[in-house]
């Protein structure tokens, strides 16, 4: 099977999975008779339990096994834990659960994010067009959920995670061309060096407040949809409008953002979430709420894209699967733990104080921006340490188009 076939297929049933376990996860545990503090509890374990393993469990499993034999045991290893959700485990027991899960699933992300990274610098495959894949997977993940739900009911979305798990299992039993088994070094070391470096270390920072400030909507987002009376179906069709939208600004990235710096973009994504979280904290006609999911374009893609551009510009090519390590483990994961053990308990007294806490999440953002176009500005152009001109591409996508999600 060809490479580009290969990845698409991972991110297509990988991003299927990732729609129910991110924005339906809480659904479920309230369904099945958890209070909303133990639902946070349970959200942040595996949060935390996620970024630790992304930091400290991926970069040495890359360093000591091939990329192949890795996928294969992440992949199946996710499929048979995530069977243990089928036990019906009480409160403790679905702490134990989430933990061990969160260790092992969510490595599958960053490495099918290095392996298409490597893919693409190779030549092999463009990394947008199989990236999209992952998009259009979390779209008619959200769909098929929306259709379980409304067929068999809350509890029964567990099983759209459990059978997508399988299904990604028993694909990656083919086995790929032109696989990059060679570049698993790529993955080690290089953390401190990275969070030295003025220029991204503020990147990461603003990635982290402005992706942490999804915890409430990723957590509850649906939940809240539903108490405004919106139907399972409908909350299914707003999910899947953000997702369209963020979908769309990737695509035409390039197009539309031309060549703005990595502060601007990070200072427009901030007073986008401002816009978007601070809406959600006053009580508004559905219509707004539903016209706030295509603010997600601007919330989650302009963050993912402005953490991009600053790897492609201001990272050495060997260090960019740390990169992607550093951001999927603090951004997508602690960062949003963090925000979630706040947001939970406030969500209990009421929506509106869970969303009011994230836009004030996202306000340092806008300070942060401008320290950072001034660190920028003091470093010059070009990756740190001189790295060679080739590392500010990736296959296709160049510094031009800022459409590379890592």
């Amino acid at each position: 099977m060809p490479l580009r076939v290969w990845l698409s297929t991972r991110f297509f049933l990988f991003f299927l999975t990732w729609s129910s376990y991110l924005s339906y996860w809480g659904v479920w545990l309230l369904a099945s008779g958890f209070r909303a503090t133990q639902v946070t509890m349970v959200v942040t374990v595996g949060l935390v339990a996620r970024s630790l393993s992304i930091a400290f469990l991926y970069p040495p499993l890359c360093r000591l096994t091939s990329l192949r034999r890795l996928s294969r045991l992440l992949v199946w290893t996710a499929a048979g834990l995530s069977t243990l959700y089928l036990t019906d485990p009480g409160f403790w027991p679905m702490i134990a659960v989430s933990v061990l899960v969160g260790m092992a699933y969510p490595l599958l992300m960053p490495l099918s994010e290095t392996l298409a990274t490597m893919g693409a610098a190779d030549g092999h495959v463009d990394y947008g067009s199989v990236r999209y894949f992952g998009s259009a997977g979390f779209i008619v993940g959200l769909g098929i959920a929306g259709g379980i739900e409304r067929q068999f009911g809350d509890t029964a979305l567990v099983y759209v995670f459990v059978v997508g798990c399988s299904a990604m299992a028993l694909a990656d039993l083919v086995r790929p061309s032109k696989f990059p088994e060679g570049h698993t070094a790529v993955a080690g070391g290089g953390r401190r060096r990275l969070l030295r470096q003025p220029g991204y270390a503020l990147a990461l920072g603003n990635s982290v407040l402005l992706q942490g400030a999804h915890a409430a909507y990723y957590a509850f987002g649906a939940e809240y949809f539903r108490t405004l009376g919106v139907s399972s179906v409908q909350v299914s069709l707003m999910l899947a409008l953000a997702v369209a939208c963020e979908l769309l600004l990737f695509k035409y990235a390039g197009r539309l953002l031309g060549r703005r710096s990595v502060p601007v973009l990070f200072a427009a994504a901030a007073a986008i979430s401002l816009l978007r979280w601070g809406l959600l904290a006053v009580p508004v006609p559905v219509a707004v709420v539903v016209l706030t999911q295509t603010l997600h374009a601007g919330t989650f893609a302009l963050t993912h894209i402005a953490h991009a551009r600053s790897v492609q510009e201001h990272v050495p090519k060997h260090l960019w699967a740390t990169a992607h390590g550093l951001y999927a483990a603090l951004a997508i994961s602690l960062g949003v733990a963090a925000v979630t053990t706040v947001t939970g308990p406030l969500y209990a007294i009421s929506p509106h104080w869970a969303f009011l806490c994230m836009a004030a999440v996202c306000l340092p953002c806008l300070w942060l921006a401008r320290v950072q176009a001034r660190a920028f500005a003091g470093a010059g152009p070009g990756p740190m340490d001189g790295a060679e001109d080739s590392s500010r591409s990736v296959g296709a996508a160049e510094a031009s188009d800022p459409a590379v999600r890592p």
